[in-house]
């Protein structure tokens, strides 16, 4: 036992250096983090009560459903400072939450062994790891949907319980919006519908600790929209797509991606619930000790549906850690009966799995994968090789029949396997951030220059440069009143070659970038002529392979 807990504190100790580890190392990047670190930075530069409730992008109002994790945004902002490690550490404390609530769901549903490999499962997912790099309020929804799970799962011994979902989906529906709250009790009902389960239902319901907490959360969250800022009860009711994330097919790509490395041990996990089980709940014998994994299924299955059709693909992330939960219990318990088969078909499934999917990566990759994710292969490659590893390592012990083995070095290898993703993340946001021009505008301009932004894919500028933002070249975001649109299109340029976005600003200074055909154009037509600054996705590189900003010139 003591053996056991040094396991898990070792465990924690290297998921903390795993994930925290260089996440201001890199500029933000866009969309997504743009828009989210710009709505809290603009609540602390303003500082009065309306900017908390009307969220801004500069002088751009913003609509969005996150209100909760912009204010907690904002006081991280205050507390560290403004920096990319400010907006970025609420994601990744919120993951670290995640990782300890399925832990407990472990420890509930088998024991601590059982605990350490759902904990583990549950962290090196990719995709999991992707969302807690991000400044997105994904982290942090599916941290408290995670808390909510365990709280209806301990809730089968102990109503007492019930209070903590309660509470855990008003607090993901004031950082996320109504799914937040609608789906853990869509997820409770259907449950209680297949397993003939009603008593539970409404214990749940009827728990009066757990309503008054709903009540006081997400009741008074809705007052306070309604007092303050009625606009935003009637935007709760949309769900636009997330900028960068925003279809069927990016969801499905990052749940499939998101199964990495762990594929097969989470199918072999459900074929040993679903075949023969699912009938025992439709007649509604369910044994208890089935009754957990039952509800992690139906609970799984939900999310999974929801995060495909949501137009949100970062939001299948909530399905893992009920998966990761299913896992680590099914084998802690083939360990215990020494049942060698199923930890052979876990091996075969992931060999199936993991070949196809390179196969069909590598060839997206090579005809229509962008400038910057080709930028990321030599971080690419080192995380194939631990996959690679990953295989391996599942063949030769599943070969030679040593499941303890297996499932530590496993474990070990998909640990490992997360230094790479870091430098994915990293490679990244090297070729798509604007953090160097920002900064360099902010310390060397005018006051009285005026920056005209591409906010749509430029959101991240604003909080290197604190200043305000016009639309240029697009139509109006709907739903978004007060949008300033000048009449000079001219101003933004696409280059045709690379498909990018330039944001030009009147000003006489050296370019920092190469200009296109279309900008040079622009200079000779202008009379007087005009020096231009050039601001891109795409950095200028010096011989020495380091990024050149350029001085202010000053002698025109």
């Amino acid at each position: 036992m003591q053996s056991t807990r040094r396991t898990t504190f070792l465990i924690l100790i290297a998921f903390l250096y795993l994930y925290f580890r260089g996440i201001q190392d890199h500029g933000l990047l866009d969309p997504i983090e743009g828009v989210n670190a710009s709505v809290a930075l603009n609540m602390v530069a303003r500082g009065h009560f309306r900017d908390f409730v009307f969220p801004r992008v500069g002088d751009l109002p913003w609509a969005g459903k996150t209100l909760g994790f912009w204010w907690l945004e904002a006081l991280l902002l205050v507390v560290f400072g403004w920096s990319e490690f400010s907006v970025r550490f609420l994601s990744v404390a919120a993951t670290l939450g995640t990782l300890v609530a399925v832990w407990f769901l472990g420890r509930r549903m088998q024991d601590e062994r059982a605990a350490n490999y759902t904990a583990i499962i549950a962290g090196t997912g990719f995709s999991t790891y992707v969302a807690s790099q991000l400044a997105s309020p994904h982290a942090l929804y599916v941290s408290f949907l995670s808390a909510a799970l365990v709280g209806l799962v301990y809730a089968f011994r102990d109503r007492r319980f019930f209070l903590l979902f309660h509470a855990s989906a008003a607090l993901a529906f004031i950082v996320c919006g109504p799914a937040g709250i609608v789906l853990p009790w869509l997820s409770l009902l259907l449950y209680a519908f297949i397993a003939e389960q009603e008593r539970f239902l409404l214990s749940a319901l009827l728990y009066r600790p757990g309503l008054v907490a709903s009540l006081l959360l997400g009741g008074g969250y809705l007052l306070m929209l309604h007092v303050s800022n009625p606009a935003m009860l009637t935007l709760m009711r949309y769900n636009p797509p997330a900028p960068a994330f925003g279809s069927f097919s990016s969801a499905a790509a990052l749940f499939v991606l998101g199964l990495l490395p762990w594929a097969g041990c989470f199918v072999e996990a459900l074929a040993a619930i679903l075949p023969h089980r699912w009938s025992s709940l439709l007649s509604g014998h369910v044994l208890p000790s089935r009754k957990e994994g039952a509800l992690l299924s139906v609970w799984a299955a939900v999310f999974l549906f929801f995060g495909l059709f949501s137009g949100d693909g970062l939001l299948v992330i909530a399905v893992f850690p009920a998966l990761a939960a299913l896992s680590g219990t099914h084998f802690s318990q083939a360990l215990e009966k020494r049942e060698l088969v199923s930890f052979q078909r876990s091996v075969l499934f992931e060999v199936l799995f993991f070949f196809p999917l390179l196969l069909v990566g590598i060839l997206w990759l090579s005809h229509n994968g962008s400038d910057a994710l080709q930028g990321t292969l030599t971080s690419i490659a080192p995380w194939l090789f631990f996959c690679f590893l990953f295989l391996f390592a599942g063949w030769h012990y599943a070969r030679t029949r040593q499941p303890k083995k297996m499932m530590l070095h496993l474990c070990l290898t998909s640990m490992l396997a997360l230094l790479p993703q870091a430098g994915i993340l990293d490679l990244l946001a090297q070729g798509t951030s604007v953090r160097d021009v920002g900064l360099f505008i902010r310390d060397n301009m005018e006051r009285d220059d005026i920056i005209v932004q591409y906010a749509l894919n430029r959101p991240a500028l604003f909080f290197y440069t604190a200043r305000s933002s016009l639309l240029l070249h697009t139509q109006p975001i709907p739903g978004v009143m007060g949008q300033e649109i000048p009449e000079d299109l001219s101003l933004v340029r696409t280059w045709e070659d690379s498909k990018r976005v330039f944001m030009v600003i009147e000003k006489r200074q050296q370019n920092l970038t190469s200009l296109p055909p279309e900008v040079y154009n622009l200079i000779e037509t202008n009379s007087p002529p005009h020096r231009l600054v050039v601001l891109s996705n795409r950095r200028e590189k010096t011989q020495s392979g380091e990024t050149s900003l350029s001085p202010p010139d000053t002698r025109q």
